[in-house]
């Protein structure tokens, strides 16, 4: 269900400019509202990889399964270098990405080694 900020009353839009941080470092990657729907396309892929039938896919042939979800090619290539915190930045949800690194046999202590070294 999407909702956009029409739907929403100005009550809960008044609750939640309250809580939203503020004065933010520039080089916090903050993943918030905005980052997680830039990242729809990408955690619908990534999220698709429960079902078998799409793990059989990406591992026959990764370009196709990407195909199926519209990915840019930006998207596709944050894919292909196994770009974690490229796929982060671009809104890839760090639950979803757990499905990701399973088929790519990426172990999540070298997930969090990247994003600690990327700063």
């Amino acid at each position: 269900m999407s909702t956009s900020t029409n739907e929403l009353t100005q009550d809960y839009l008044e609750r939640l400019r309250r809580v939203v941080p503020r004065d933010l470092p520039p080089d916090l990657d903050l993943f918030d509202e905005e980052t997680s729907t830039r990242g729809i396309r990408l955690n619908r892929a990534a999220y698709s990889l429960k079902d078998g039938h799409q793990r059989e896919l990406f591992a026959e042939d990764e370009n196709r399964w990407m195909a199926q979800f519209g990915l840019t090619h930006e998207e596709r290539q944050l894919m292909r270098d196994r770009d974690w915190i490229g796929l982060w930045r671009a809104g890839m949800s760090i639950y979803v990405m757990v499905k990701l690194s399973g088929v790519t046999g990426t172990p999540l202590p070298e997930i969090g080694k990247q994003m600690r070294e990327s700063g």
